[in-house]
């Protein structure tokens, strides 16, 4: 089991979690993004390619980001929500029919690297309400820039078996400092050629990046029946850590 303390000040001593398992019970799914969908290597230089227009807009304080949903109508957005993807989707966020009960926002490209001044992002809700994070690149020489998240939201279809299967010692510490509310907060790796699904108003920033490169494509989706929805009212960004 891969559940951890943290070592490297990514928030108050916040346990990384690895076991799909611990995860689920988080409310967080990860998985493989099928490989027959998405090329990783051509999609991740594709998205980070510097055009004239680009160049204009970036610089090296903050982020590289950069929005596809309009610019890149060759992206696969599509298969994504009909591969295992979207099968997770469905099973664990009590979606019956994802061609139709919820859309695609938004759809844009991150990448971090160490040239970059601020490679964080700060506490924030996704405008969605299911939120898909794909990681296409991580070089293995990554330090840092892992997801932290606030609290437990509940996935549906989650079994006894499921949620506690083969607890450890991290997963135990974690439980306890709950119950004694000291800690609400744990880390997600971000894998290469992982999708990391979660609710769009679950809690989370990204902590800073100390060594190596990182690219990964978020796809937010919204209900299409929005009397399901808060998005429209929720206010998503520019939270204080002790909200």
């Amino acid at each position: 089991m891969n559940n951890s303390k943290s070592n490297n000040n990514d928030g108050d001593d916040a346990i990384l979690i690895s076991n799909p398992q611990h995860l689920q019970a988080k409310g967080i799914i990860q998985i493989s993004i099928p490989p027959n969908i998405l090329n990783l290597q051509h999609w991740s230089s594709e998205l980070t390619r510097i055009t004239p227009l680009i160049a204009t807009l970036q610089d090296n304080e903050y982020a590289f980001y950069r929005n596809i949903l309009e610019d890149e109508p060759d992206f696969p957005f599509d298969d994504v929500l009909h591969s295992a993807i979207g099968s997770a989707i469905q099973r664990y966020f009590g979606i019956e029919d994802v061609k139709k009960e919820i859309r695609l926002d938004d759809a844009f490209c991150v990448h971090y690297n160490t040239e970059q001044s601020d490679t964080t992002c700060a506490k924030h809700v996704d405008p969605s309400d299911i939120t898909v994070n794909l990681c296409l690149e991580k070089s293995e020489d990554v330090k840092g820039s892992m997801v932290m998240f606030y609290g437990t939201q509940k996935l549906h279809d989650l079994h006894v078996e499921e949620v506690h299967g083969d607890d450890d010692d991290g997963e135990h510490h974690q439980e306890k400092e709950e119950e004694n509310g000291t800690s609400t907060t744990f880390l997600v790796d971000q894998k290469e050629g992982y999708a990391t699904i979660h609710w769009g108003n679950h809690p989370h920033e990204v902590t800073p990046l100390e060594a190596g490169k990182r690219t990964n494509v978020i796809l937010t989706y919204c209900y299409t029946d929005k009397s399901r929805s808060d998005v429209a009212t929720r206010c998503c960004y520019a939270m204080s850590s002790s909200s």
